[in-house]
């Protein structure tokens, strides 16, 4: 406790937000894909497998979700997977919401509009723009347009991250039920991302592993099953350590 509580009393330098990797824009390629109402949403073909990461796809009740990592619909999917109005030429200032807080609830209203969306864990941003999307819970039909990675839309890599050590502060924050973490390293070694609570307790592990300096990371914290308050999210690489206080808000 004592240790921890040294580490709560460090002062938290703020870091600069740094650019992603990589960005699909849609002038360099797209790729429809259409689900069907009550189309069984458990065969390939009813998936977009966006990536390694996001196959979204729709039962034939409630929002998106992404099966790869879900079996159903949750209030923050499709997991992974952050929104923003707007297109990939400016996507670093966009403000990303989950797609259920975007919407706010009535998807319908997003159809025609041009969308960002960010892959987290391949920290890949995307053009895409509904086409169609049925409401009222019947037959889960969805249909859009969006940028493609084969083709004639390589992945555009952007200026790498500069090599020190930081950890952003998540986004957003407060936050419900997830939130994302950016940071970067002095040096390539063995990293681990932990939060904690007020007491000192380990909550989760996002990162235990060897990381490359020079690269923006991020990570995103699913907190859907922890109570309300005060956390603390602590990034460790070599001798250098960082913490930021976080806000679950229920």
């Amino acid at each position: 406790m004592k240790i921890f509580s040294l580490f709560i009393c460090m002062v938290m330098l703020c870091a600069p937000y740094v650019s992603a990797q990589k960005v699909w824009s849609s002038a360099k390629g797209t790729v429809t894909f259409t689900k069907t109402a009550f189309a069984d949403w458990k065969l390939a073909a009813n998936q977009d497998r966006i990536s390694d990461s996001v196959w979204i796809t729709r039962a034939s009740t409630q929002s998106l979700f992404n099966i790869r990592k879900d079996t159903s619909y949750k209030t923050d999917a499709p997991s992974g997977t952050m929104w923003a109005l707007g297109k990939t030429d400016s996507f670093s200032t966009h403000t990303y919401k989950t797609f259920v807080s975007l919407s706010g609830g009535s998807p319908q209203g997003l159809v025609g509009k041009d969308l960002v969306l960010h892959l987290v864990a391949e920290n890949i941003y995307l053009d895409v723009k509904f086409l169609s999307y049925a409401g009222g819970n019947t037959g889960g039909s969805f249909s859009y347009i969006r940028a493609k990675a084969d083709g004639g839309a390589t992945s555009v890599p952007l200026t790498a991250a500069p090599a020190h050590f930081a950890l952003a502060q998540n986004y957003p924050n407060p936050f419900n039920p997830s939130t994302t973490f950016g940071f970067t390293l002095q040096n390539t070694g063995l990293t681990t991302l932990k939060v904690y609570n007020v007491v000192g307790q380990e909550v989760a592990t996002l990162v235990n592993d060897v990381l490359e300096a020079g690269v923006y990371h991020q990570r995103m914290f699913d907190a859907r099953n922890l109570a309300s308050g005060v956390y603390f999210a602590r990034l460790v690489s070599g001798d250098r350590t960082q913490m930021r206080k976080i806000l679950l808000m229920k």
